[in-house]
């Protein structure tokens, strides 16, 4: 028989551990799942601005601060990945985990975030983890005094490219478009750097060197010119999609795979909640994730107490 008081809790970025938080003071009991690391894409964020509340904090200081709250609240985050969510014919979910590991929950809340979408670059399949990477934060020190390239325009490529503007020789940020997606704020940090630059509208035809990358061809693409940069890092920051993969329940996305909610953030599913980034949703940031984390928690506790 299902223990109502059980909640799944799939993944835990802000959002997921605040949901998990609120769920335990409230008497509830919290399942808390993360295949990767506590405080998810913000372990790979150098800095975090924008959270009312704290001036300035790296990403990989915040992930355990998120880590060091939920053992403070005595809840155990499952490190393992979930493979499958599914209806029950009552109503109920079905859970699939890490080796097989199944259980049944009356109530789902869904904070997967985000994956990276393929960026596929010819000659890619050489340089990974040896010149191309998705992570600045993880792999920046490694080009410490280096020419070094940033493919993106949005708010985390510019982050990104800031940071590494610090320790590189020079950081050339490569948009596919002249219209920027990052806020003014972002674009101005970076270009106060003397060793940054933009170039746009420029796609990346071609990845180079020997053992590891050298060098990349890029074409404008409004005259059709082609130039070659010589850049010892190339960083990813172009296209992601929300983690659903897992999900085996139809009718609860959009067509680009976001998890549609109301605003209480249930989906057309009773008792399935979505939130943070995974959602549709027009902001993407750590304060509504908490935001969206903290209700989700209340309106399920709400939904218990008057079964």
């Amino acid at each position: 028989m299902i223990d109502e008081k059980e909640v799944a809790v799939i993944g835990l970025g802000p959002g997921g551990v605040t949901a998990s938080i609120y769920l335990k003071r409230y008497g509830m009991t919290p399942f808390a799942f993360e295949k990767e690391l506590v405080g998810g894409k913000v372990n790979k964020t150098e800095k975090v601005e924008n959270y009312t509340g704290i001036e300035t904090i790296s990403g990989p200081d915040f992930g355990p601060q998120l880590e060091n709250q939920l053992s403070s609240f005595d809840i155990q985050p499952i490190y393992k990945e979930v493979k499958q969510l599914s209806l029950n014919e009552d109503g109920t979910f079905h859970l699939v985990y890490g080796k097989n590991i199944e259980h049944d929950f009356k109530y789902v809340i869904l904070a997967s975030g985000l994956n990276e979408r393929p960026f596929p670059i010819n000659g890619q399949e050489t340089f990974n983890s040896r010149g191309i990477s998705r992570c600045a934060i993880c792999d920046g020190p490694f080009y410490k005094g280096k020419d070094v390239a940033v493919v993106g325009a949005g708010t985390a490529a510019f982050e990104e490219a800031t940071y590494l503007a610090s320790i590189a020789s020079s950081v050339t940020l490569i948009a596919r478009r002249t219209t920027l997606r990052a806020p003014e704020y972002y674009v101005n940090n970076f270009l106060s750097h003397p060793n940054a630059k933009i170039k746009a509208p420029y796609e990346i035809i071609e990845a180079k060197g020997n053992q590891s990358l050298e060098s990349i061809v890029i074409r404008n693409k409004d005259t059709d010119e082609r130039e070659e940069l010589n850049i010892s890092g190339l960083f990813l920051y172009v296209g992601e999609a929300p983690n659903i993969e897992f999900i085996k329940i139809d009718g609860i996305f959009d067509e680009k795979g976001y998890i549609v909610t109301d605003k209480n953030l249930m989906t057309k599913v009773n008792n399935l909640y979505a939130i943070g980034d995974c959602r549709d949703t027009k902001l993407r940031q750590i304060s509504t994730a908490v935001g969206d984390g903290a209700l989700a928690a209340s309106l399920i506790h709400e939904t218990y107490q008057n079964k």
